[in-house]
């Protein structure tokens, strides 16, 4: 995540998820947008607008791109697109130089990449919440019938078993999964629009079409400055790190002392109180999923994307996403990791 703090080793993985964080991190976007240009190449030679040779070399110059080499110029520029292109084209004749970008934009290729980032996220995000739903069908099936006291408004009600529980979690996990494939669908769409969005490239709609294609993408109207599926990307963090806070905050709640409704292995313990173990994840599972909320009302100020296109909006996603995507897939692992640690759960006989 973007916070200093927490990446000095010191929390060590509480509010870090590694294997999301590559998925933003600097080799697999320009593997997305070395992606992009490779299909853009393919257009453009596919449409008649540059030669077979000429595509054949930037192919080859696309294919040659050393990432780790690689030295954005973003402190200038704002971005690395631009940087990204002056280097493919280096040393390349007139003709393959003209082979690679020409009549995209820097937001086309970047959008995009981000586009890919997300999927692959979800993808991720999915396996686990398939894996913690499997985790909370063995909880049921050994614990299901104990007894539990319901509670509302935090005070006893009425007695209840621990499948009332467990079931109100599971579906909360089942609610975010059957959102998934409308979220995908919404996402997964191609960026081109040109320099004010008016998909001014040579070829227009042939040449978008083979790039969507290409990278399996949907082709659909100009999004330059509409970043409402950017903001449903966000919705859906929020709503699945809310359902793995509910789920810690409950876990909290019956772990407390007087309560022993579940017991856990592990734990942390306390540098004043040794007698105390502290429900470690539960309480980072709550953590992280009000700090996804937070953040999702920063994202949704990147609605307000003045004009044809915006710089400064545009960078409110590149704040947030990927710590919403990260604080959600670190609250996904210690959900697995706290139901897998489940010994007992039910009111103590």
């Amino acid at each position: 995540m973007t916070n200093a703090m927490l990446c000095t080793g010191l929390f060590g993985d509480l509010f870090r998820d590694a294997e999301i964080a590559r998925e933003y991190g600097a080799e697999a976007l320009l593997g997305h947008m070395i992606a992009f240009e490779r299909a853009w190449t393919g257009a453009l030679a596919a449409n008649g607008i540059v030669t077979p040779a000429e595509a054949e070399g930037a192919l080859a110059a696309l294919a040659g791109f050393d990432a780790a080499a690689f030295r954005p110029q973003s402190d200038r520029d704002g971005m690395a697109v631009p940087s990204l292109i002056a280097q493919l084209r280096a040393g390349l004749a007139t003709g393959p130089a003209r082979a690679i970008h020409s009549g995209a934009t820097s937001q086309d290729v970047i959008d995009t990449a981000l586009v890919l980032a997300g999927l692959s996220v979800l993808a991720l995000l999915e396996a686990r919440l398939a894996r913690l739903l499997a985790l909370l069908d063995g909880v049921k099936a050994d614990f299901g019938m104990a007894p539990l006291m319901a509670r509302t408004r935090m005070q006893a009600a009425l007695p209840a078993t621990v499948a009332l529980r467990v079931d109100a979690w599971a579906r909360l996990l089942q609610a975010q999964m059957s959102r998934l494939p409308a979220l995908r669908e919404e996402l997964g769409k191609v960026q081109i629009g040109g320099a004010i969005g008016q998909r001014e490239a040579p070829g227009d709609e042939a040449v978008a079409r083979h790039v969507a294609e290409a990278l399996g993408l949907r082709l659909t109207p100009v999004w330059h400055g509409e970043r409402s599926a950017m903001v449903s990307l966000g919705h859906w963090l929020g709503l699945a790190a809310g359902a793995l806070g509910k789920i810690g905050q409950d876990v909290a709640l019956m772990a407390q002392q007087g309560l022993d409704e579940i017991a856990l292995t592990g734990g942390g313990g306390s540098s004043a109180m040794p007698h105390k173990q502290n429900p470690v994840l539960a309480e980072t599972m709550v953590a992280l999923a009000r700090h996804v909320a937070g953040q999702q009302g920063i994202l949704m100020q990147a609605m307000i994307h003045e004009q044809e296109r915006s710089g400064a909006a545009w960078a409110l996603e590149w704040l947030t996403l990927p710590a919403m995507a990260e604080a959600t897939g670190a609250a996904l692992r210690h959900a697995e990791a706290l139901i897998a640690g489940i010994e007992r759960i039910g009111t103590p006989g």
